[in-house]
C-alpha cells in the first residue's frame, strides 16, 4: 500500500446511502475511502492497495453463485483479502461471504425466523474487548452463518447465536448492522416500500425509526471504539 495516509475500500451492494456511520467515521478521521459496487459490474480492486476492506450487507445471499456472477467474484475477492493479509470487516452479507470462504455454511433459520428491526446482541465471555455490554442494534436478515472453523464467536443473540466472529483482530464478521443510522434506515425503508410494499407495515417502520433514534448514541459509541481498534487509529 502506497502513501502515508491509510486508504480503505468499502464494498457496497447498493448505491446512494453513503451517510452511514462507517463512512462518517472515516470522514471524521480523514481517511480516504474508495467504493466498489459489484452489482454495477465494477471490478474488485487489489485488496493489497488498502489498509482495510469493509464489505457491507445486501439483499442477495452468499449462496447465489449460480444466479449472480458477482457473488462468485466477491467470494474470490474475500479469499484474496485473507491471502494478502488485508484487514476485513464483514457486515451481514459481508460476514456471510467471509464465513463461506472460511468453509462454513450460510442458511436460513431452521424455524424460518427472520430478524428485521432492532434486536439485542449480547457479549460473549472472554471477548468483552469486542462487546462488553448488550447492544440493541439494527438487523435485517433471513439467513445466518455457522461459526467457521478456526474462528471464535465474539457476540451472540437469542435467535441467531452467531452474531459476530473473529478469525483474528483484523478479520471479523458481524450479522448485525452497526452502520445503519436513522438517515440510512429512512432510505432503506423507502426502497423496501417501493420494491416490497407489503413487507413491513407503517407501524413496523415507525417502531424501527424510534429505535434508531433511541439507540443511536450507544451504537455510535460502540462502532467508534471498534473502528478505532480495527484501524489502529
Amino acid at each position: 500500500m502506497s502513501g502515508s495516509t491509510p486508504r480503505y475500500l468499502f464494498v457496497k451492494h447498493s448505491e446512494h446511502w453513503n451517510m452511514d456511520r462507517c463512512t462518517r467515521w472515516m470522514e471524521a478521521h480523514s481517511y480516504p475511502v474508495d467504493w466498489c459496487y459489484p452489482l454495477a459490474d465494477q471490478p474488485f480492486p487489489d485488496p493489497a492497495a488498502y489498509a482495510g476492506v469493509v464489505v457491507f450487507g445486501g439483499a442477495n445471499s452468499a449462496n447465489d453463485c449460480s444466479d449472480h456472477d458477482w457473488v462468485k467474484r466477491e467470494l474470490v475477492f474475500a479469499e484474496q483479502c485473507l491471502k494478502q493479509g488485508t484487514p476485513y470487516f464483514g457486515i451481514c452479507l459481508g460476514a456471510q461471504i467471509l464465513a463461506r470462504v472460511l468453509g462454513a455454511s450460510v442458511q436460513p433459520h431452521d424455524k424460518e425466523i427472520k430478524e428485521v428491526g432492532f434486536h439485542r446482541v449480547d457479549p460473549v465471555a472472554g471477548h468483552h474487548d469486542f462487546l462488553d455490554t448488550p447492544l440493541t442494534v439494527m438487523q435485517w436478515h433471513s439467513e445466518g452463518f455457522e461459526l467457521p472453523l478456526g474462528t471464535q464467536r465474539i457476540a451472540t443473540g437469542d435467535e441467531f447465536p452467531n452474531q459476530a466472529y473473529a478469525l483474528n483482530d483484523r478479520v471479523l464478521g458481524v450479522q448485525f448492522h452497526p452502520e445503519v443510522n436513522a438517515e440510512v434506515l429512512a432510505i432503506w425503508h423507502a426502497r423496501n416500500r417501493e420494491r416490497k410494499p407489503d413487507d413491513l407495515s407503517d407501524d413496523d417502520r415507525a417502531r424501527m425509526m424510534a429505535d434508531a433514534h433511541e439507540h443511536d448514541a450507544a451504537i455510535t459509541l460502540w462502532l467508534d471504539g471498534f473502528l478505532t481498534r480495527w484501524t489502529g487509529a
